[in-house]
């Protein structure tokens, strides 16, 4: 699987390649200025080196979802099965333009909404301190809440939904326990950006409430 640094590189491509995925598939940019957006600093070859591999593992990954955003209906009403890239070309420098091609049901969907729900800037402070949950949340919450307000989700729906699927087969009472443990700190990042606040009720229904921006 790709590391935890490889949600903050498609960040960069999507947030600064934005003008050039509206017009077609493909974000033109050089190794070199994709981790330095990312690691916000000197650039090395072992850095170099991660993201070419986190890159071709993203391109041999394939996915299966049904929350992408339909272009016409605005709903997701599909199952898609997909890849993120549908080809990769590297340039033999990192100082040059290397070019990353997206696949058309992700660009579809990006271009539905996904660009102007997200906030990059905030994505990439969490790609930056490495907490691909918190991450993975602000997507899951920002979409929820742009679809239902407030956002309700049983806590077992909601944590198989966040790939945590094993917790919803633990009692009510455990099942809260490993949350507060593993997801409430991550949430705890996203409050005032994703959601203003949320609750766990007592028959174990989170209810995500939206920012005023949202409403």
């Amino acid at each position: 699987l790709p590391s935890v640094r490889a949600p903050g590189y498609l960040d960069v491509l999507w947030a600064y390649g934005q003008q050039d995925l509206w017009r077609g598939p493909c974000v033109a940019m050089a190794v070199d200025r994709v981790l330095s957006h990312v690691h916000q600093g000197p650039v090395h070859g072992k850095q170099s080196r991660g993201f070419v591999r986190d890159m071709q593992r993203l391109f041999a990954l394939s996915l299966e979802t049904d929350r992408l955003l339909d272009p016409v209906t605005q709903a997701c009403g599909h199952t898609a099965s997909f890849r993120v890239l549908d080809g990769l070309e590297w340039a033999r420098h990192a100082q040059e333009e290397s070019r990353f091609y997206f696949n058309d049901i992700v660009l579809r969907s990006l271009r539905s909404g996904y660009f102007r729900r997200v906030d990059f800037d905030f994505c990439l402070f969490l790609d930056r301190r490495e907490e691909p949950l918190a991450r993975f949340l602000y997507t899951y919450l920002t979409q929820r809440l742009g679809e239902q307000r407030p956002y309700r989700r049983s806590l077992a729906g909601f944590v198989t939904d966040i790939g945590l699927g094993a917790l919803a087969r633990l009692p009510l009472k455990r099942q809260t326990a490993r949350v507060t443990r593993t997801v409430v700190p991550a949430l705890a990042l996203l409050k005032g950006h994703a959601y203003a606040h949320y609750e766990l009720d007592e028959r174990g229904t989170m209810v995500f409430y939206p920012r005023e921006t949202q409403a």
